[in-house]
């Protein structure tokens, strides 16, 4: 679930405040799932619910920073930053994931798998992207689960996303 949640932001060009936004997402989401009256109606692991929940936490960080824009500070001094470790961990478990599909999946679910699984974008966006019908992609995401389906057990869940659930 958490490359999802990341694309999103990376998506809202908010990665200065990747983390933090991740973090209210995924409490917000803890919160809500552990309610007893609380019941996911779809087969999508909860992504539906989780993407509108990001997308109220990137809304209220928005808000939030138009409200306040006076700073202490007239200019930030130039600071270089190093890449953190955790940065280049992500990018390799991302190729990693990339090349996993490539092996599992045909040449016509890779793309559709790729886009959904490792960047995190919905049918629509998938389609708009590799220009064929939204109906299609969901068709081709039903494939692409049902080819992953034999390895549910070896995938976990935060790598893939719930998309074998």
């Amino acid at each position: 679930m958490k490359p999802f949640l990341e694309g999103m932001v990376r998506r809202a060009r908010m990665q200065y405040m990747l983390e933090d936004l991740v973090q209210s997402c995924v409490l917000q989401l803890v919160r809500a799932w552990s309610r007893p009256d609380f019941a996911l109606d779809r087969r999508d692991g909860g992504r539906a619910f989780a993407r509108k929940v990001m997308r109220d936490v990137i809304a209220d960080a928005v808000r939030g920073r138009d409200r306040d824009l006076s700073s202490p500070v007239r200019e930030f001094p130039e600071v270089p930053v190093e890449a953190d470790e955790g940065d280049h961990a992500r990018e390799a478990r991302l190729k990693a994931i990339d090349r996993f599909l490539a092996e599992k999946l045909t040449a016509k679910l890779y793309p559709v798998g790729r886009l959904a699984i490792v960047e995190g974008l919905s049918q629509a966006e998938i389609a708009r992207c590799l220009k064929i019908d939204r109906h299609t992609v969901g068709r081709r995401f039903k494939d692409v689960c049902k080819a992953l389906e034999p390895y549910k057990e070896t995938i976990y869940d935060e790598v893939l996303g719930d998309v074998t659930s």
